[in-house]
């Protein structure tokens, strides 16, 4: 067996919507159209989609914070931290509303 037959590859092994589950090592000639990836790909098992018109793998949906809960989150630990020793009162107005309206 020569080397070019015996050459793997790793691809991702997805659901039948997409969703990452894991990945497999092949033989590089059987990968066709299979989504190769790194072979230490450190992606949380159905966390993510292929987004094939991307060619990326985004985060599912609540697996990753919004913009808003991220700036909540920072504005909070800056509060608590002592950062900021005065808490302007429109960001705790903001924080506030926000926590009360998201349940957080």
């Amino acid at each position: 067996m020569s080397e070019i037959e015996s050459a793997t590859v790793t691809v991702a092994v997805l659901d039948n919507t997409g969703v990452f589950m894991g990945v497999e090592t092949i033989p590089e000639s059987a990968a066709g159209s299979r989504v190769q990836v790194p072979a230490d790909i450190d992606l949380k098992i159905g966390g993510y989609k292929w987004q094939a018109d991307d060619g990326r793998f985004m985060p599912i949906a609540g697996q990753y914070p919004s913009q808003e809960r991220a700036l909540y989150d920072l504005a909070k630990a800056l509060a608590d931290a002592g950062v900021l020793p005065v808490v302007p009162s429109a960001l705790a107005s903001w924080m506030s509303t926000t926590a009360k309206k998201q349940g957080w």
